[in-house]
């Protein structure tokens, strides 16, 4: 059954152990009873706002660390100040201004609309923020930092085109040096100094993903900022499926304090008991259960609910020739008393609170398992090709769906299928891992290598997301964004083309969905001056300290999602430290006014 699958271990990946550790503590409430009735408060607050809307959030990790230097950068005219050190900086690393202009070669042409076309594009980019000719984003700090970033200066990796498009199109924005913090007054001056208040275990992949997952660095980890509001957001949900599915195995995100994710893989299958199957033709449980369609019901009602089953129901006469389990869901099969012993065992009540909660586990997966088969059956083709359709438009024949596509195919499916869940609210957790990069970034511009092939996946994937949430109406109700352990280091570690980049700090991420405020450059840019302005340490190495919060954008999109301003302060206990309140006025002047919330 599907209840702790992983995927292929990766070092940059939680796990077991870790995932455990932090299940166990989030399902035994390990907070203090003040701060646990607090947030009871609020989850019923937001139950009684359930508006029967549908929303739904997608984090999109990538695991190791993503250069995201070379995926957003000055394009501008060589020789100006930011294009020089951007050239200099960066070295072997550094993309020539010629490639963002570019003709795409056979095998890795994009869908115009109509047809894969390799016809000439740019991957350059213009902000609709900010005004030509000044500098941009941030005027006060880039005067001071001697950097000219004008609206005609930037441009993503070429392997970035199709978010460019969506970026173009008013639907993805981008963060620039974002990172963790825990609060502002970090600077290069001050970074090695013992008081300063800086993240602990910087540099360390796991810390960080843990940090940027939970959005509270300076606190041990108890639980993600997405548990918190899976947490907050259940009540308005209807279904028996959590708020939480993760298609990618552990993560740290979704860790509530009672909301747990619910695991799937990227092949859209849905796992149950083994030795159950058959009938004819051959079905999960077919060997077991009158009818397949029905789930359990656990709590012994007086009154079954629309396709359930009571396992505690009473059985016939053990003698004679009837069928002693006539009246019930199970059949007359070995297969039917060994599935029915079993779940009589998980309708049993428990004393031991740990006890109870390690058994909400396989019954929470046994009773959602149905469900999501039954939705994911509705979506599939042949029954309703939309959803593949528009993945083959970006992995056409011969270029091959990738693990990350499949992922967010079956979130799409999930969207698509949303009316068999019952849910107004999900949040899905997708990841892809490879991004530590710290030997052949750059493979010669090879698209099927390197950090290029790893960017081109994620673009294309993205961009099929959106193509089918569009196609489906939905659009405007998810919204997707970008996380990773941290950005690398500006300078390479090698003047050849064995090069790569190290872990850094402050980096580039991205959002999209149709209530984004799209087109802009979000945050300030940072001064890339090696060896002085926000260069974290004396190594001179291009280490970004950050200048937007992961707590500042996490909040926004919890906002839009349905959180009142309260709840966010709960959800995100550091979160004054870097901006007043969450006014309109304030999220401009901070350059974060990216989400129409009238959408």
């Amino acid at each position: 059954m599907n209840i702790f699958i992983r995927k292929s271990e990766d070092r940059s990946k939680p796990n077991r152990r870790d995932f455990l550790l932090q299940t166990s503590c989030a399902g035994l409430g390990i907070t203090s009873m003040v701060n646990t009735l607090a947030q009871l408060k609020l989850v019923g607050s937001a139950a009684a706002q359930g508006a029967g809307d549908y929303k739904a959030l997608i984090c999109l990790f990538l695991n190791g660390g993503n250069d995201s230097n070379n995926l957003l950068m000055p394009g501008g005219t060589a020789g100006s100040a930011a294009r020089t050190n951007y050239e200099t900086g960066r070295g072997v690393l550094a993309i020539p201004n010629a490639q963002y202009d570019f003709t795409p070669p056979v095998n890795n042409g994009y869908f115009n609309g109509t047809a894969i076309v390799t016809d000439a594009v740019t991957s350059r980019i213009t902000p609709i923020n900010g005004t030509a000719g000044s500098t941009a984003y941030d005027p006060a700090s880039r005067s001071t930092l001697g950097n000219s970033y004008t609206k005609n200066d930037l441009a993503v990796h070429p392997g970035a085109y199709p978010l460019k498009t969506l970026f173009d199109s008013g639907d993805l924005s981008f963060f620039t040096n974002i990172g963790t913090l825990t609060r502002p007054g970090v600077t290069r001056a001050n970074f090695n100094l013992s008081t300063t208040s800086k993240p602990p275990q910087l540099f360390s992949h796991s810390d960080q993903q843990v940090q940027w997952q939970s959005s509270i660095p300076d606190k041990p980890f108890r639980h993600g900022w997405g548990g918190r509001v899976a947490d907050i957001v259940a009540g308005m949900n209807s279904g028996e499926l959590g708020v939480s599915v993760s298609i990618a195995g552990a993560n740290s995100f979704q860790v509530g304090l009672s909301e747990q994710p619910y695991f799937m893989n990227s092949s859209g299958a849905v796992t149950p008991l083994s030795g159950f199957s058959g009938g004819s033709p051959s079905t999960n449980y077919g060997a077991a259960l009158r009818d397949v369609a029905r789930n359990p019901d656990y709590t012994n009602p007086a009154a079954l609910g629309a396709m359930k089953y009571n396992p505690l129901a009473g059985i016939g006469s053990l003698t004679g020739s009837v069928d002693p389990l006539t009246g019930t869901n199970y059949q007359n099969t070995s297969a039917g008393w060994r599935l029915r012993a079993l779940e009589q065992v998980l309708a049993a009540s428990h004393d031991s609170l740990f006890d109870e909660n390690y058994v909400n586990v396989p019954k929470s997966a046994r009773n959602t398992e149905g469900l999501v088969g039954n939705a994911l059956a509705q979506t599939a083709s042949p029954n309703n090709a939309v959803i593949d359709t528009h993945f083959s438009n970006w992995f056409p024949a011969g270029f091959g769906q990738t693990d990350l596509s499949n992922q967010l195919k079956v979130v799409a499916r999930l969207i698509q299928g949303r009316s068999l869940l019952s849910n107004s609210r999900q949040i899905f957790f997708v990841q892809v891992g490879g991004w530590d990069t710290h030997t052949s970034q750059i493979p010669n511009a090879n698209v099927n290598a390197g950090q290029y092939n790893l960017i081109n996946n994620l673009s294309r994937s993205v961009k099929a997301f959106s193509d089918c949430m569009k196609a489906i109406g939905m659009w405007d109700k998810v919204m997707l964004f970008s996380a990773s352990d941290f950005n690398r280091t500006f300078t390479p570690n090698k003047n050849d083309a064995t090069g790569g980049s190290d872990h850094a700090w402050g980096g580039n991420s991205f959002v999209c969905g149709g209530a984004v405020k799209g087109g802009q450059i979000l945050g300030t840019f940072p001064d890339l001056t090696v060896g002085g302005g926000i260069d974290a340490t004396t190594s001179n190495r291009g280490l970004w300290i950050p200048t937007t919060a992961v707590d500042q954008k996490a909040a926004m999109i919890a906002k839009w999602f349905g959180l009142s301003d309260d709840q966010l302060s709960t959800v995100f206990p550091n979160i004054f430290r870097f901006q007043p309140d969450f006014s309109a006025a304030t999220l401009v002047s901070k350059n974060l006014d990216f989400i129409d919330f009238t959408v």
